[in-house]
């Protein structure tokens, strides 16, 4: 197997795992925005400020970005580039680069 095909492989992979974490990160969305709705249904209108309601709001939006960033990190793995090459495999000093 050559040095190419083996990052492809490893690079593959990877991106499998990340999209598996992804997958599992999407089965507590509900649970999250559940409760967000739960909490803004119980703020009061005379409340400038609700430590709750501020609470999940930022759960939910910080996992909603941890979902795009897996995303991300997947799709670029996936497709597995030079950079992809470089970060799995570093080239050594006697070495030519891979075309």
């Amino acid at each position: 197997m050559s040095r190419k095909e083996t990052v492809l492989l490893v690079s593959r992979a990877f991106a499998l795992l990340l999209i598996t974490w992804a997958l599992v990160d999407v089965t507590y969305l509900p649970e999250h925005l559940f409760a967000l709705s739960h909490r803004m249904s119980l703020r009061s209108v005379l409340a400038t400020h609700d430590y709750w309601t501020s609470y999940y709001l930022i759960i939910t939006v910080s996992h909603l970005v941890r979902l795009l960033a897996l995303s991300l990190a997947a799709a670029l793995f996936w497709r597995s580039g030079p950079q992809a090459e470089a970060l799995f495999s570093p080239q050594q000093n006697n070495q030519e680069p891979s075309e």
